[in-house]
């Protein structure tokens, strides 16, 4: 059975040797497909040799890329309610700033070509009290993205890379619907995407996520992120805990039928984190077997 993880379910590694040891344990517990998770955050740039030397270690132990997750800019920039200019922003409304993000994400684009990934996920943070206060921002902001898109897209065509923009926690969500909305009928399904983001969806909708974004948009999802908790408090699981899927309470048992259903196609990937205490051998054996129960609800 073919299933994917994130490959920074221990930690965001930066020593070359850690790296390549999470991959061999990925690989070890059975999982097929990685999600390249590392840099998904900051400015970050690759060069072609660390590219192949990536390629090189997911042949040495068996894997395949299902997905990579792209960076938006300057780290600890998520989440921006308000406008502020980070580097490297491809929503950024000065124009300096928005090129070097549109070279940031053809970066990760070239990568994702070269480790056979097909699809790259990209945040897209709303400053939704931007929004609020000056009403016209909105169209401004748009018309930055737009800009941006348009820009990527024959490099992505070129590459066979898609892009899925991920739903978040931070924004409203119908904002979030107005988002996919917009982009999903200016772009053509081979170039954009939704990437379902399960715990995320969570936080916002709660069990309602499933009707509210998995069915309306289940023709572009073409990218996941499976995990789940338990809601917004101050109990262990709440908050983006990025747990794995294992929780009776969550509607894994109505959202899996949409996604067998959707333009979605296998392996399906985990984005998970291990908690203190966990051991990585002990914790994929459990996430992989968490996997296989979802293969089975579809």
């Amino acid at each position: 059975m073919e299933l994917g993880i994130s490959t920074d379910f221990d930690r965001e590694f930066v020593v070359i040797e850690d790296r390549k040891r999470s991959l061999e344990q990925i690989a070890a517990a059975g999982f097929s497909h990685i999600h390249w998770c590392y840099e998904w955050d900051g400015e970050y740039i690759y060069a072609v040799s660390e590219m192949k030397q990536i390629r090189e270690w997911m042949d040495e132990y068996g894997l395949k890329a299902k997905s990579l997750h792209a960076s938006k800019g300057s780290s600890g920039a998520g989440g921006a309610r308000i406008k502020r200019h980070y580097r490297k922003d491809y929503t950024s409304s000065l124009e300096p700033n928005r090129i070097a993000g549109v070279e940031l994400i053809q970066n990760r684009v070239e990568l994702a070509h070269i480790i056979g990934a097909t699809e790259i996920v990209l945040h897209m943070y709303l400053p939704y009290e931007e929004f609020e206060r000056n009403p016209d921002y909105k169209e401004i902001f748009y018309g930055q993205v737009y800009r941006s898109l348009d820009e990527l897209m024959p490099f992505c065509a070129e590459r066979n890379v898609r892009i899925c923009i991920e739903n978040l926690f931070e924004a409203p969500g119908e904002l979030q619907i107005e988002q996919f909305t917009r982009l999903c009928r200016r772009y053509p399904e081979s170039f954009l995407g939704l990437c379902l983001d399960t715990g995320h969806a969570y936080l916002v909708w709660g069990r309602e996520f499933v009707e509210k974004l998995a069915v309306p948009f289940q023709d572009r999802i073409y990218s996941v992120h499976l995990h789940d908790n338990r809601g917004w408090g101050d109990r262990p699981g709440c908050g983006d805990a990025h747990r794995i899927p294992e929780d009776a309470d969550f509607p894994w048992k109505e959202l899996m039928p949409v996604l067998s259903r959707s333009a979605y196609e296998n392996p399906l990937v985990l984005e998970v984190s291990m908690q203190a205490g966990d051991e990585p051998e002990d914790y994929l054996k459990r996430a992989y077997e968490a996997g296989q129960r979802l293969y089975q609800l579809q």
